[in-house]
């Protein structure tokens, strides 16, 4: 072991010196004893704090899972919580749900009172007699702008369709009549009738404006139609007059 040489006297170091000499001789001693100990000895720890490590014995703090419990199981037991008690037939929770769809219901909270006045509203007709559940309306929103006016210009544009075959004619020479005066806003290919207007700074003012385009339209094609129809008449009552002198 190492010591501390005896030239130094405690009289020419000084108190203080000595004293911590003794300190340092005290941790060398110790020191050196921990390491010419045997390997089977429990050695001391050298830091100041000592930490205290619980053996680990492989175990699972928590609540062990019966062997005898599956996968499928705890799943069913998570998606469906509803057990079946002994002596009751069970019942689903979403037999309201299949009952709707069997029905043709939704799930929207209509009850049998809505669904009676709906089965007997009668059909809306307008006034030229085409049904409103043929009008098919189509508008685009392109969302606001950063700068002024902030809206674009089709904002308010709507487009009505109109099959030919939902308008009611009561000769062939009303239909010639009507594609006379739509002109090219009649599509042969889909046989429909398309109108659009942006008049109006509103959607809604737009579309009754093209409601109203179009029972003009139709009204005005009848009344041509009968005034041509009178005129053949009076022509045809003329010439038959005069063949009889």
């Amino acid at each position: 072991m190492a010591s501390i040489p005896t030239s130094l006297s405690r009289s020419r170091l000084g108190p203080s010196i000595c004293s911590s000499l003794d300190v340092s001789s005290r941790s060398l001693h110790t020191f050196m004893e921990c390491i010419t100990e045997s390997p089977s000895s429990p050695r001391p720890m050298l830091c100041a704090r000592s930490y205290h490590v619980p053996k680990s014995n492989n175990s699972i703090s928590a609540k062990k899972i019966p062997s005898s419990t599956t996968y499928s199981a705890l799943r069913n037991k998570v998606s469906m919580p509803f057990e079946r008690q002994d002596g009751k037939d069970y019942v689903s929770p979403y037999t309201d749900f299949f009952a709707n769809i069997e029905a043709g219901r939704t799930s929207l909270g209509t009850t049998e009172e809505t669904e009676r006045q709906v089965l007997e509203m009668k059909e809306q007709y307008l006034d030229c007699g085409i049904p409103e559940i043929a009008l098919r309306f189509r508008t685009t929103s392109y969302g606001r702008f950063a700068l002024p006016p902030y809206v674009s210009p089709g904002e308010h544009r709507v487009t009505v369709k109109v099959p030919l075959s939902a308008i009611p004619f009561s000769s062939p020479l009303e239909r010639e009549i009507l594609l006379e005066i739509v002109g090219s806003r009649y599509n042969e290919a889909k046989d429909e009738l398309q109108l659009s207007s942006e008049k109006f700074a509103s959607r809604i003012e737009n579309k009754r404006h093209l409601v109203g385009m179009i029972e003009q339209i139709v009204s005005n094609a009848r009344r041509l139609a009968k005034e041509f129809q009178e005129e053949e008449r009076k022509e045809s009552a003329g010439s038959t007059k005069v063949d009889e002198k």
